[in-house]
């Protein structure tokens, strides 16, 4: 089993490593993909992470991406305006929803979502005030939001709650919890 996370220039680091090393802890791997013609994605902090495959165009999705179990989105104000900014992206998470696998955002990056029409309807989360941005879907405000396959993050402060609820959409409840008892969470 694997997911792909999307990393555009200016993502926020925890929110991408965190989830990643919760998914890697629960037995599943992660690829880290730029939409963007690069083998490297530069974290809002400077810290940098190596890409394993690109999209060749960000305006064109490429279709030997759909054979992950999940796409992940990471926030972080210019990555997620990075995201947004690629069509591929949101035809990538279009394809995604409409094939009911995992489709995940944390942070601003549920705009995303939002801008690709996968929110209307649908329960979320996302950073305080980026919810102005998302129509005809219900804030909760909530740390991490399960709407169907849709799972979407508050902030870089709720990654673990993110990675877990993540861990367990794509396994099952005793691995998060499995997962959760090994990192000694108060």
């Amino acid at each position: 089993m694997f997911v792909y996370m999307i990393l555009c220039d200016g993502f926020e680091e925890t929110e991408a490593i965190t989830t990643a090393d919760i998914l890697a802890r629960g037995g599943i791997s992660v690829k880290f993909v730029s939409p963007y013609d690069k083998f490297k994605a530069i974290g809002s902090h400077g810290f940098v992470v190596d890409i394993n495959d690109r999209f060749a165009n960000p305006d064109y999705y490429d279709h030997r991406f759909d054979d992950a179990d999940a796409v992940i989105l990471p926030g972080g104000k210019i990555g997620t305006d990075n995201l947004r900014n690629s069509m591929a992206v949101k035809a990538m998470v279009r394809e995604y929803a409409d094939s009911d696998k995992v489709v995940a955002a944390i942070c601003a990056a549920p705009t995303v979502l939002g801008a690709a029409g996968l929110l209307s309807g649908r329960r979320f989360t996302c950073y305080p005030g980026f919810e102005a941005n998302i129509k005809n879907a219900e804030y909760t405000g909530a740390p991490c939001e399960t709407d169907g396959n849709i799972i979407t993050g508050k902030s870089m402060g709720c990654a673990v709650e993110f990675g877990l609820a993540l861990l367990e959409k794509l396994k099952d409840r005793e691995t998060a919890e499995n997962v959760e008892k090994g990192i000694e969470r108060p």
